[in-house]
């Protein structure tokens, strides 16, 4: 008797303890029914809201995970059905759960990458505070409370706004220079922490001799210094005062995936923060027509001499960029006489990670060359003919001009051939969904544009549902050089002089792919 009263209260506790588990188990289905139902759903509605699949993918696999939803989440759910019915369902609930977060990661993170390069509106004119190089590191503005500093005769009302914002910083009074280089003149001239004139004490009738700083815009002084190589060893800036500027977008938006349009790409002469005030030293317009799936890179030189809107005065191309991106466009509509919708603005580092990311490039050469004069970019070399290039070759090759009896013109061409290389390899392989992560890691921070994230997202739909194989060509505007006054230098300097014939058949060009419905362009 005691024997089979063991047995039962045995055959009890088990039942009791299987009873339990069962008990626990259909809590933890139930709990990753729930988290799967959340993912799943929050992973179509962000798939839905980036809007980068075609209708033709979307709308089916929306059905099939829906009809999948409903055998899976029902069977987790219920505490009762077939038993391996039940661990079936849960193996593919946790397989997809893991889909889900992975995916809804990756969509997240490329909402935020697009928001992040988008351009914000609202930039700034720097004006910059100039000390001798061996002023401490450790010295901040204070330090010049109660002198006078050395400034430049200028009519711009953001130089007059810089000086008064300096002005409820410290106490400074202005003596004013014709040209900047006097003014950099005096400042080198100066004894270390030392002025030779009293602190405030200026007469209307004494002309200092030298200054402790100088105030000066940072277009001028970023100028001078791609003039005067070592200006930047001699100086440096101390403190930077930002004047606001409403810079109104003069771009024209147009149908990205039906109306060819022109986007201007701006390659700025620096590494690192892409909101850094720079020189444009890549000056590219890209003509695109979504209808043939044809690509047209215009290449204009750096030094090309232009009109500067804003400042109505005449300076290089490259000077443009030092003023805002709006300046640059401005000026590039100017020459050209064409509507430009959009624009790119990157950096030398975008370049080099860019590349990488992709697993590098190819590009074919049409000469043999050996960079130099490029500190870290020296010793690169290429052969005539097709060369893989990583992110570092890559740069030097299109940053290289002294090898090349054109100069800047052969580096133009070269710039076009990388970012052809570029664009082959990101549409022509699976290195865009592969490398998909260390791209956005790479442009993030490192790019500018006025596209809307929904301009990007329809180029993207587009390009994932007809998968069109795009032709790219190319063409570069030549000028005759020459010597002439810089607006951002103060003085005359060289030039490349615009020829009205070669933006003539420029324009031609470009205004014949925007209309062709697919005939060859000559």
């Amino acid at each position: 008797m005691r024997s089979e009263r063991r047995k039962a209260i045995a055959a009890q506790m088990e039942a009791e303890k299987n009873a339990a588990m069962k008990k626990r188990g259909d809590v933890l289905c139930r709990i990753i029914s729930v988290i799967y139902t959340i993912l799943a759903m929050a992973f179509i509605a962000l798939l839905a809201w980036l809007n980068v699949i075609p209708a033709k993918y979307f709308i089916p696999g929306v059905i099939v995970l829906v009809c999948a939803s409903l055998f899976i989440v029902p069977v987790m759910y219920s505490r009762y059905g077939v038993k391996s019915r039940k661990i079936f369902a849960t193996v593919v609930a946790l397989a997809l759960i893991g889909v889900f977060g992975v995916g809804t990661w990756y969509l997240a993170n490329t909402l935020d990458f697009l928001g992040d390069i988008t351009s914000k509106g609202m930039q700034t004119e720097d004006f910059h505070v100039i000390v001798k190089a061996d002023v401490s590191e450790e010295q901040t503005i204070d330090f010049l409370d109660g002198e006078t500093l050395g400034t430049v005769m200028d009519n711009n009302l953001n130089y007059s706004t810089a000086k008064a914002m300096l002005q409820d910083e410290i106490k400074v009074e202005y003596a004013y220079e014709e040209t900047l280089q006097n003014a950099v003149d005096k400042l080198l001239a100066s004894e270390s922490g030392d002025s030779t004139t009293d602190a405030g004490s200026v007469e209307a009738s004494t002309e200092p001799t030298s200054y402790k700083a100088i105030l000066v815009s940072a277009a001028s002084y970023e100028s001078l210094k791609g003039e005067q190589q070592d200006l930047g060893e001699k100086t440096r800036v101390l403190y930077t005062v930002k004047v606001e500027i409403e810079t109104k977008d003069q771009t024209n938006a147009v149908d990205v995936t039906k109306e060819p349009f022109n986007v201007y790409i701006s390659g700025i002469d620096i590494e690192g923060d892409i909101n850094t005030v720079s020189r444009s030293d890549v000056n590219m317009i890209a003509t695109v027509n979504p209808k043939t799936h044809r690509v047209l890179l215009t290449s204009i030189p750096r030094d090309y001499y232009v009109n500067l809107p804003t400042k109505n005065a005449k300076d290089k191309l490259t000077h443009s960029g030092l003023y805002g991106i709006q300046e640059s466009i401005g000026a590039v509509e100017d020459i050209m006489g064409i509507d430009i919708n959009y624009y790119v603005r990157v950096n030398y580092t975008t370049v080099v990670k860019l590349v990488d990311a992709i697993g590098g490039i190819e590009v074919n050469s049409p000469f043999e060359f050996t960079t130099s004069g490029m500190q870290h970019l020296n010793g690169h070399h290429f052969i005539k003919g097709v060369n893989y290039l990583d992110g570092n070759a890559a740069l030097a090759f299109c940053r290289e001009r002294h090898s090349f009896l054109n100069g800047d013109m052969q580096r133009n061409e070269n710039q076009q051939l990388v970012l052809e290389g570029i664009l082959r390899k990101a549409t022509g392989s699976t290195a865009i969904l592969t490398s998909y992560t260390s791209i956005l890691d790479a442009v993030r921070g490192n790019m500018e544009t006025n596209m809307t994230p929904d301009q990007m997202a329809s180029i993207i739909k587009m390009q994932l549902s007809d998968m069109p194989s795009w032709e790219i060509e190319k063409q570069s505007i030549k000028g005759t050089n020459g010597f002439d006054q810089c607006y951002a230098l103060g003085f005359a300097a060289s030039i490349v002089n615009q020829d009205p014939e070669e933006n003539s058949r420029a324009v031609d060009r470009i205004i014949k792919v925007m209309t062709d419905e697919g005939e060859t362009v000559n």
